[in-house]
């Protein structure tokens, strides 16, 4: 018997779970990135033009695809971009899955100028078969590398805007909150296009810190608990990491990551939509420096990203963290299904992790 595509429903969530949780990242630990309690939920609250595939085979789910659409800023306009994820198989599944096949299903409900992925680096095998190129068939291409921070909140970042006040938002801040959101994301490609604050795609305003000086906000980001749908679990450490758990006291106090212990899941929240007035990176350095306190006792540590061309990478790879790093890819529809193609700058992109 074949493999049978199918589009999901809440019902096979199990299923998508199992397969999703086969996939661990690898850097200086094992971490599993998971959407428990049920997957399918999980990808319908990102977006109201979610798609769930998956392939059965005897009535067992043994391929998963899931494409997020979103308004995004795009090299100046505003599309329709796709966030293909979950594009996995059973781990010991003998026969081939069909994913222009899932493509060709998705498609059409997806309706998105832009789609892009972000796959493990070490998964080379997976990057490959995507890179491909085939006749009238779709295929990646790399974008930029993208790396996930993960910092404790005594993480030692020196405050180099002195003059500078720090305060949380409130809803009476909403209306400048979204014009800087607008000027500054807005000016990176795939960074969504935010009409309003809350809601299961954007923070409320009260998860708003800002940097400011006499009003005018310097840079900004949000606080975001997405643990309702979205983890992290530590499986294993392997050297120097699984070496300083035996410090774990020590090393809090000097900035680093308490380890938690493995097999657990990591009290977090995402540092989102973190942007600062032309990028600055002293902006960045001191918001990262005052939203330290912030975490301290709610969260263990917190979590953002960015790629490798980002402005803020220079400041992130500063702090001390753990960390991994993963690939961003466009997923070129234009040979598939006729679609133009938008054409944007790589290296001008800005990728929101908590929505990966």
């Amino acid at each position: 018997m074949s493999n049978v595509f199918s589009f999901a429903t809440s019902e096979d969530g199990a299923g998508i779970l199992k397969i999703m949780e086969s996939d661990i990242a690898r850097g200086e630990i094992r971490l599993l990135y998971t959407r428990r309690p049920n997957p399918y939920d999980s990808f319908m609250k990102e977006s109201d033009k979610s798609v769930v595939g998956i392939f059965k085979r005897d009535g067992e789910i043994v391929g998963t695809i899931a494409g997020i659409p979103r308004n995004s800023h795009v090299a100046g306009d505003e599309h329709n971009t796709c966030y293909v994820t979950n594009m996995k198989r059973l781990h010991d599944l003998k026969s081939r899955i069909n994913w222009i096949e899932a493509f060709e299903k998705m498609y059409d409900p997806l309706d998105s100028s832009v789609y892009f992925c972000s796959v493990v680096k070490e998964n080379t095998d997976v990057l490959k078969m995507l890179k491909k190129e085939r006749p009238k068939l779709p295929y990646a291409v790399d974008m930029d590398g993208y790396r996930t921070y993960i910092i404790s909140p005594t993480a030692l970042v020196r405050n180099t805007c002195a003059d500078l006040k720090f305060r949380r938002a409130t809803e009476a801040d909403s209306a400048d909150i979204l014009a800087f959101l607008k000027t500054w994301g807005g000016a990176k490609s795939l960074f969504p296009v935010i009409d309003s604050l809350g809601g299961e795609n954007v923070p409320e305003a009260k998860d708003f810190y800002i940097l400011h000086r006499d009003g005018n906000i310097k840079a900004l980001g949000a606080l975001w608990d997405r643990s309702d749908t979205k983890q992290y679990v530590v499986e294993e450490y392997s050297g120097k990491v699984a070496l300083l758990r035996a410090f774990n006291p020590l090393i809090s106090r000097l900035g680093y990551v308490r380890i938690p212990p493995e097999g657990t899941q990591i009290k977090f929240a995402f540092l989102s939509f973190f942007l600062a007035e032309e990028y600055k990176c002293d902006y960045y350095r001191a918001f990262l420096h005052h939203i330290r306190s912030e975490i301290s006792g709610a969260y263990d540590m917190f979590v953002l990203g960015t790629n490798d061309h980002n402005e803020k990478r220079e400041v992130l790879d500063e702090v001390r963290s753990l960390k991994f790093d993963t690939q961003l890819c466009e997923v070129v529809m234009e040979n598939f299904r006729g679609a133009k193609r938008v054409n944007f700058d790589y290296t001008n992109i800005e990728v929101e992790c908590a929505l990966l």
